[in-house]
């Protein structure tokens, strides 16, 4: 039974016990009065269902004996809540109290909106921005637009963007129902990103709320973004959402800016990580799945109700927006660089 205007916030956790007070306790401070929170252990070993059952015996526990990665487990999340409404929320995540009610005004007041994007800002420094939406380049290569910026207001504007961030994100049911779940062949790792074009192509827009503020650790479970199981389900979803969500007068387009990101991914994996076999069995894994995906690819297309230019704008859109980012970045870099010398200068100055 559907409850209207309830929101079901679903929590996927892995080991991550240490995360989910901070978690837990600013939900239980949301001004939004209709939430239930579900939390989908996957098979931790740390005793977070233990803690949870004895600490926040108002959570609902959805428990699996294994980790099943992140897209079965927010699926189970779904389809055991009872929202008009779907929140999902990373463990190692605070919100603000008017997170949710900021999103909710905002879906509300736009009903060709499917999902709202928030402001995400790094937990351990909350001048950087974690993200402002989810982006995509036409090689193939997601991003978060924003990631590591120093917030200066550049991103308070709300404005349509390509995809939320699944690690904080509101969805409308109905989104779920017509276009269906997380694809459970990406375990985990641009599961939203396909979500996003996916939902893009079936006439659902994306929304960011500025207003709508979370505090994001950041790898919480695997610790880093050139583990190896990150750069091997990251090259095998890369290739995997490129098959099913580019549509054929885009693939040759694009075919120059595909080889182009996937050899520029594949080369920093091997400089910064020196992750070349789980790049390599990442893309291999996705030539097995080439099936399964083009099933997928064939199921997009007959329920595209969007043009081809549509979807086209959207992307460059999203790519001049991770570009930009990234100019802004080197800048701030060049910034801080140039500031170092000044303030060993003045700190000698004082010691002397």
């Amino acid at each position: 039974m559907i409850e209207t205007g309830l929101v079901s916030v679903v929590i996927p956790n892995w080991n991550g016990k240490r995360f989910l007070t901070g978690c837990l306790d600013s939900l239980a401070k949301q001004s939004y009065g209709q939430v239930e929170v579900i939390v989908v252990d996957n098979g931790s070993r740390d005793g977070s269902a233990e803690f949870l059952r004895q600490s926040y015996p108002w959570v609902k526990l959805a428990c699996f004996e294994m980790n099943t990665g992140f897209s079965v487990a927010v699926n189970r999340g779904i389809r055991e809540s009872s929202g008009e409404f779907v929140a999902l929320m990373n463990n190692d995540t605070v919100a603000e109290p008017d997170w949710l009610s900021e999103m909710i005004s905002a879906m509300r007041a736009r009903p060709e909106v499917g999902s709202c994007g928030c402001k995400m800002l790094a937990y351990d420094d909350r001048s950087l921005l974690d993200g402002a939406g989810d982006g995509y380049r036409r090689g193939g290569l997601p991003g978060r637009i924003g990631h590591r910026e120093v917030d200066r207001g550049q991103f308070d504007q709300a404005r349509y963007i390509l995809g939320a961030c699944g690690g904080a994100a509101l969805y409308r049911r109905c989104l779920f129902d017509d276009i269906g779940l997380f694809d459970e062949d990406y375990f985990a790792y641009l599961e939203d990103v396909d979500l996003g074009l996916r939902a893009q192509s079936a006439g659902y827009k994306c929304y960011y709320v500025p207003t709508a503020v979370i505090y994001h650790l950041g790898c919480g479970t695997t610790g880093s973004g050139y583990h190896p199981l990150v750069v091997r389900l990251s090259a095998q979803n890369n290739w995997n959402t490129i098959v099913k969500n580019i549509p054929d007068e885009l693939l040759l387009k694009f075919l120059p800016q595909i080889v182009f990101w996937q050899l520029y991914y594949f080369a920093v994996v091997i400089v910064r990580g020196g992750q070349i076999i789980p790049w390599l069995d990442g893309s291999l894994r996705a030539v097995g799945l080439l099936p399964k995906m083009l099933a997928k690819r064939y199921a997009i297309k007959r329920k595209r109700c969007v043009s081809v230019a549509y979807l086209e704008q959207m992307i460059l859109e999203s790519e001049d927006a991770l570009t930009a980012s990234r100019l802004r970045l080197i800048d701030q870099e060049r910034e801080r660089a140039l500031n170092e010398p000044a303030k060993e200068m003045a700190g000698s100055t004082k010691r002397q």
